[in-house]
Order: C-alpha cells, then structure tokens, then sequence
C-alpha cells in the first residue's frame, strides 16, 4: 500500500482530476473553522455597544466583480464599508506574510482607527481628508474601530469582520 497522498497520484482523467479539486475546495469551505478565528469571532461581540454603529460591506472586490469581469492576479483587493454618514473605503495589499491596508473615510473625518488582527491592534490617525495607512497586518480576521478626534461625542463606527 501506497503512502503517498492521494493528490499525488498519477493517471487521473481530467474529469476526475477536476472533481479531485472541487471536493478539495468543498472541504475547504466546509471544515470546521480554526481555533483563532472562532476566538476572533466572540471576542467580536464584546465591543459591541449602543453608541457604537456597524459599517457593513458594501463591496468587496474578491466577490463582487462580474463573471466576466478581469482581475489582476496578486492585485489589491478593495472593500467598502457604509454606516449611517459614513462610508469607509480600504485597499489591501500584500506584504510577504503580512497584508497592508490603505483607506480614506467619507465625507473626510479627522479620526482615530483601530485595526483589529489577528496580530493584535495597530493604531493608526487618519489625515485631515480621512486618508489612513497600516502596515505589518496579520491575515486572518480583520476589523476597524474608530472614533472622531475632533468631536469626542459623535458615534463611533466599527466595521464588519472580513478574511483577508
């Protein structure tokens, strides 16, 4: 008996050799979930507060472009967030192990943001038109939190979880 794995076997059809992959990204998809993700996931409920707003994804080019549409290999992903008056815009990108994000808030508000990772939280400001800028972020589940520094008393806004 052989002790290879089986996706090293040769002398599979095409057919079967596609089938071999479909099942691969159905266990995937369908595997129980990893130990820090399932920990990112409740730790996610303990910011939640009355005066916090959610920013739910709007977009998030990796799923939705159109079927047709072309996408560059290893190009930054873009992901939009919208809460009530405000809209945050962010663009990922590579960074060897380590993801590295850029964004702008809508309409242009001087702020502080939390970038919550798998690697912990980087904080960063944003500039006087909303524009901000991480480095060194960890894949996995990421959010942000944040909260204007020119008015304390205005809502705070805290954006969905999303893989990166």
């Amino acid at each position: 008996m052989s002790h290879e794995p089986f996706d090293q076997h040769q002398g599979l059809d095409p057919q079967d050799e596609r089938l071999l992959g479909e099942l691969r990204r159905a266990a995937g998809r369908y595997d129980a979930p990893p130990a820090s993700v399932m920990e990112a996931a409740r730790a996610s409920f303990t910011w939640r507060s009355i005066d916090t707003e959610l920013a739910a994804l709007a977009f998030d080019s990796a799923v939705d472009l159109p079927v047709g549409a072309v996408r560059s290999a290893g190009g930054p992903r873009q992901l939009a967030f919208d809460a009530p008056g405000l809209t945050v815009e962010m663009e990922v990108s590579p960074d060897g192990p380590h993801r590295r994000l850029r964004g702008q808030l809508t309409p242009p508000l001087p702020s502080h943001i939390e970038v919550r990772h798998a690697g912990g939280t980087t904080s960063v400001d944003t500039d006087a038109l909303g524009r901000f800028s991480a480095d060194a972020i960890s894949p996995g589940p990421v959010s942000l939190r944040c909260h204007s520094t020119e008015a304390p008393s205005a809502p705070r806004f805290a954006t969905e979880w999303v893989p990166l």
